[in-house]
This record gives C-alpha cells, sequence and structure tokens, in this order.
C-alpha cells in the first residue's frame, strides 16, 4: 500500500494548516523580503526604486503577521499595515502609523500598477496619503519639496519599524527564529 503526497505531507507535518499556523514561516519570510528591500536600497545610488518599498512593505506586512500567530490569533487577510498592527497590538508613533499607510498602498496597488481600480483611491493617495510625506519650503521666490524626515519609508524610517516588529516577534516566539 502506497501512501499519497499528500498523506506524506501530513505525516511528516507539512500542510497547508500547520505551516500556515507557524509564527517561524511567516518571520522566516518576513526576513527574506527585508534583506531584499535591503539589498535594492543600498545598491541604488539615488532615491530607492518602487521594489525596495514593495519588499520592505511585504516584510512589515509578514512580520506582522507571524506576531499575530505568535499570539495565537488567526491570520489576517489585509493588507492594511496599521490595521495588522492593531491586531498585534502594537504601539507605534503618529508618524510611523503614516509610514505604514504609505507602505500599505504600495501593497495594495502602487507598487505594482501605475494606477488603482477606482479613481477615488487615486485620489485619495495623491491628496491624504502622499501628503503626509511631503514638506513644502518657500524662501523668496523659490520653492523646494523634500521628504518628511519623519514619516517617509526611508530605509532609516524602515528599519526603525522593523527592529519595533523584531523585538515584539522576539519577545513571543524567541530570538534567532
Amino acid at each position: 500500500m502506497s501512501l499519497s503526497k499528500k498523506e506524506a505531507r501530513r505525516i511528516v507535518g507539512f500542510t497547508f494548516s500547520e505551516v500556515g499556523s507557524d509564527p517561524k514561516n511567516w518571520m522566516r519570510r518576513a526576513r527574506e523580503f527585508k534583506e531584499a528591500a535591503e539589498l535594492i536600497a543600498n545598491a541604488n545610488e539615488c532615491a530607492p526604486p518602487v521594489p525596495y518599498y514593495f519588499n520592505a512593505a511585504l516584510s512589515l506586512e509578514l512580520i506582522l503577521k507571524a506576531i499575530a500567530i505568535a499570539q495565537g490569533k488567526s491570520n489576517e487577510e489585509s493588507h492594511r499595515l496599521n490595521k495588522l498592527c492593531n491586531l498585534a497590538g502594537l504601539k507605534i508613533t503618529k508618524d510611523q502609523e503614516s509610514t505604514l499607510d504609505l507602505l500599505s498602498e504600495i501593497i495594495v496597488w502602487s507598487g505594482r500598477y501605475p494606477v488603482p481600480k477606482k479613481e477615488g483611491d487615486w485620489d485619495n493617495y495623491q491628496e491624504v496619503v502622499l501628503e503626509k510625506h511631503i514638506v513644502y519650503e518657500r524662501e523668496g521666490n523659490v520653492g523646494r519639496t523634500l521628504e518628511n524626515e519623519k514619516s517617509f519609508p526611508t530605509l532609516k524610517n524602515y528599519l526603525s519599524i522593523w527592529c519595533g516588529f523584531e523585538e515584539a516577534y522576539d519577545s513571543l516566539v524567541g530570538s534567532g527564529t
């Protein structure tokens, strides 16, 4: 009598539910996306390209899901990082909330497509989400538009958020896992 492939996976604990409910699997994938984000950011001499932001955003989504799963919560089917942060019970600053808002939009659409599915989402992104990350300066007739150093998802800001989340994960599961 031979075993089916599915039965063999069940015997060794490699099932959909077992793999999906193990926070270590989520954390492993989160770290892979974090590493990719860092490689892209450090390889670019100018501003990081969209793939940096997309990988950074996905790494944060995955680490938040790892934390929630480690807390015994079910996997939330959401890409909204602030929602996942609340689910995990993590406290962050207002600037970090703004950073997560922008990164959520990157996961949902702007990291993959030139426009979202609905025009209203485009308007919200341009008029609300991005506005939190822009600083306007004027000196006489000269104006400058700059990124908000406190909320824009620079590598420094991203890693600061990551480290806080990683500490939360490590306190639940243990470091190095």
